[in-house]
């Protein structure tokens, strides 16, 4: 199975590519990957898994300069804008290798933070002009915002991107893969919302199996079976909560619960400020907070969910186009009962259904 424990991690990185682990004061810690430049394993109590999938063939992955490693990433979007070789009909699908996994390289090192940065090469593959320029991710780790006396880990990212080019129509895009127990143990996304919201599909049409709306939050389930994908329109977010969306799982082989969450204040407003239209419904409205569940073709190697947040869109500043953007990400173990009463904290939601 692809469940990484630290010690799994780290060894899989020695010799292979530099990392760096940032240890919190309980029994927390984080492993800092140069290599793609991000968290690539968040680990709430360093004896259980990461939360955050990592890919099980992580080595060969690296070696063959691929991007699929797993953690939580930094992309651009909209997707058809960078990630189709023909935008026009959806088709072609690839990561390009200049944002990810570009070209990183860790500075400023201490044993609570750290600074990636890297040149950016990338092309819009609508009119197939080039872009340069850079992005910088200062990560830091950060104390848990209610003191519960869970064991967690708290990362606070602020990301910058500079683009050579000004009046571009894009916006920054954060990436969480997280792990799934597959269809007898699904895990469950958690979004806050408004009243009444009104989800939207990105893929294909969501059977009604895999979303529940309550009153204030909708419920997505990643069982790692088929592709869909869940989005939440700016219009449905409730603002007042900085947790945007979260992710609760039975962690696999032991009797506890994991969630982790995502915070930002720095996302889309209103339908105007964010551009990654959806593949399978190019004229419905834009979601900001999504949510993708993998397929496993190989049923005995899980692949990955991923909770989602589309971040600032870039300003013109001297000519270029910038965004920065302030995120958290926050990873817990408990008893399910403890679990619920750090949701309820976070979202406002108590007793959440669960898949």
């Amino acid at each position: 199975m692809n469940y990484y424990t630290k010690e799994k991690l780290i060894s899989t990185l020695n010799g292979l590519v530099n990392y760096l682990e940032l240890a919190t004061n309980n029994m927390g810690s984080a492993i800092i990957s140069e290599y793609g430049g991000r968290p690539l394993g968040i680990f709430p109590r360093n004896d259980y898994f990461s939360l955050l999938w990592i890919n099980p063939k992580l080595r060969k992955i690296i070696k063959n300069n691929g991007s699929e490693i797993g953690g939580d990433r930094y992309w651009l979007s909209p997707e058809r804008m960078f990630f189709y070789k023909n935008p026009e009909s959806w088709g072609g699908w690839f990561c390009p290798a200049g944002l990810d996994p570009a070209n990183y390289k860790l500075k400023e090192e201490s044993s609570t933070s750290c600074t990636l940065y890297t040149k950016l090469s990338i092309k819009n593959q609508l009119n197939k002009e080039n872009y340069e320029g850079d992005i910088t991710r200062k990560i830091r780790l950060a104390e848990d915002p209610f003191n519960t006396s869970l064991d967690y880990c708290g990362i606070q990212y602020i990301d910058t991107c500079v683009l050579n080019k000004s009046d571009l129509e894009i916006n920054g895009w954060s990436l969480a893969t997280v792990i799934s127990g597959g269809t007898q143990n699904p895990g469950t996304v958690i979004i806050p919302t408004k009243n009444n919201p009104r989800p939207l599909s990105y893929f294909r049409n969501l059977p009604k199996d895999r979303v529940f709306i309550g009153k204030n939050y909708v419920i997505f389930k990643i069982d790692v079976k088929e592709i869909y994908k869940l989005a939440i329109r700016p219009e449905d977010i409730d603002f007042s909560k900085k947790a945007k969306i979260g992710y609760v799982l039975k962690i696999p082989n032991r009797e506890e619960y994991g969630f982790l969450v995502k915070l930002s204040d720095d996302i889309p407003k209103t339908q105007a400020d964010c551009f990654d239209i959806a593949r399978d419904y190019p004229e419905s409205e834009i979601g900001v907070i999504q949510s993708y569940n993998a397929e496993s073709p190989q049923k005995e190697t899980l692949q990955f969910g991923e909770i989602e947040l589309q971040l600032n869109k870039f300003h013109t500043i001297d000519g270029k186009s910038q965004s920065k953007a302030i995120h958290q990400i926050f990873g817990y173990i408990g008893s399910k009962e403890e679990i619920f009463e750090v949701i309820d904290k976070y979202m406002g939601i108590s007793n959440p259904k669960l898949f």
